[in-house]
Formats: structure tokens, C-alpha cells, sequence
């Protein structure tokens, strides 16, 4: 085997084993054989770099929320073409319009919410929020909380699917429950309680007043028992 062929082989596979018996003798082919076989291993090495922590699931959902919004942008750009059409059943539309609060849309929406914002606040942040803190924002939903069931890492408000939403995380019984306070009520007929799942959180959504109330813990966090803390120290009558 000539030279030529020799390095066209080596470049093409630094691991072939007949190149050994090729390489017997000659040190400027041993030499090479040795920097390619190196620079081949540390590009593998490069290539093996692990994939942070949920990496896959972040990605997927990630993707949900932009697939969420798009459905919704969608939505809305039907529903304006149908009322300029059909103005004069407008009072028909507003209800029809509304069925993305149902508690179907609240719990895709606070899901798609946390985990969008899951390692850079969610299971992050800790602003140490106070009582205080959280009563003057809950003041804009004619709310007080009267006793501090917990660490509050963050409140503040947010949207929420276009509505400006309470965001509170607090501490749990076993981690962080994310705690979203929204305006508007529930249709007639609709449970005013209703539970959702998925493979990393529960959550549950429930009408207090003109509010929904939405938990969202890791599995197996008791919301329960933060619902009924809440209940218990909210008051709306400011």
C-alpha cells in the first residue's frame, strides 16, 4: 500500500486494525496513525458531552406552549371574521367566545405556564417575598390574605392567556406550589371544582368568588391542604 492510500484509509476509518500491520516499521505512518487515532478519540469525547436534566420532556413541552398560542391566535383570528360577519348574533358569539376559560382551557394553559418557566423561576427563584408583599398585589382582586400559610418565593402579576393573572410560588408540604389567581367565573353547568394531571404535576382549579383559584404541585404534593389554607385566610371583602 502506498502513502496515498495509506492516509485516504486512515482518515476514512483512524480504527482500522489492518493499518496497524501497514504502520509496522514506518515511523512517520506510525506517527500519523497515532495523531489521527487522537484527534478521533477526543472528538468522541466531545461528541459524549451529557444532556442537562430533562432536556427531552423541557423540549416537548416547550413546544406545546408554542403550539398552544398558535392554536389560540388561531382562534381568535376565526372568532373576530365570524362577529364581523355575523354582528347581529352577537350576544350568541360572547358565549360562544368564552369556552376557552373552561377549566379544560385554564389547566392546558397554567400547565404549558409552569414548565415554560419551570428552571428559570418555578424551581428556582427565591425573592423572599413577604405577606405584606403579597396582600398589596392580592389588593387588586379585592383580596387579603389574612395569615401566611408559607415561604412565598415570588408573587407578581402576569398574563394568562391575555387576562392579568396573581402569580404566587409557595412553599408546600413537599416542594413548591405555583398559585395563579384569575379573574372570571365559570359557565352554568361547569363543575366549579375540577382536577388535572400529568406525568410531573397535579393541579386543581376551583371558582372563590369571581376568582379562579389554580394549584399546581409536583407529584404527590397534598394541594388539598393548600386549598383549604387558602380558603381558610382569604378574605374578599376589601
Amino acid at each position: 500500500m502506498n502513502d496515498l492510500e495509506f492516509r485516504r484509509r486512515l482518515l476514512a476509518d483512524p480504527q482500522d486494525p489492518s493499518l496497524c500491520e501497514e504502520a509496522k516499521g514506518d515511523k512517520a505512518r506510525t506517527r500519523l496513525t497515532q495523531e489521527v487515532r487522537q484527534q478521533d478519540a477526543a472528538l468522541l469525547a466531545a461528541l459524549k458531552v451529557p444532556a442537562p436534566g430533562n432536556l427531552a420532556s423541557r423540549i416537548i413541552l416547550s413546544q406545546s406552549l408554542k403550539d398552544f398560542e398558535q392554536r389560540q391566535r388561531r382562534r381568535s383570528r376565526w372568532h373576530l371574521g365570524i362577529a364581523a360577519s355575523l354582528a347581529f348574533t352577537a350576544g350568541a358569539l360572547m358565549s360562544f367566545l368564552t369556552l376557552d376559560r373552561s377549566h379544560l382551557g385554564f389547566s392546558q394553559y397554567a400547565l404549558a405556564h409552569v414548565y415554560h418557566e419551570y428552571s428559570t423561576m418555578t424551581d428556582a427563584v427565591d425573592e423572599k417575598a413577604t405577606l405584606a408583599s403579597f396582600n398589596s398585589k392580592l389588593a387588586s382582586y379585592g383580596g387579603e390574605l389574612t395569615h401566611q400559610i408559607g415561604h412565598i418565593y415570588y408573587v407578581n402579576f402576569c398574563d394568562f392567556d391575555g387576562v392579568q393573572s396573581l402569580h404566587a410560588v409557595m412553599s408546600g408540604e413537599k416542594g413548591r406550589v405555583t398559585v395563579f389567581f384569575i379573574d372570571g367565573k365559570t359557565k352554568a353547568g361547569e363543575k366549579e371544582k375540577a382536577y388535572f394531571a400529568d406525568g410531573q404535576f397535579d393541579g386543581v382549579t376551583e371558582q372563590i368568588g369571581n376568582h379562579q383559584l389554580i394549584l399546581i404541585g409536583e407529584k404527590g404534593e397534598p394541594l388539598e391542604k393548600m386549598e383549604q389554607k387558602l380558603r381558610k385566610n382569604l378574605d374578599w371583602t376589601i
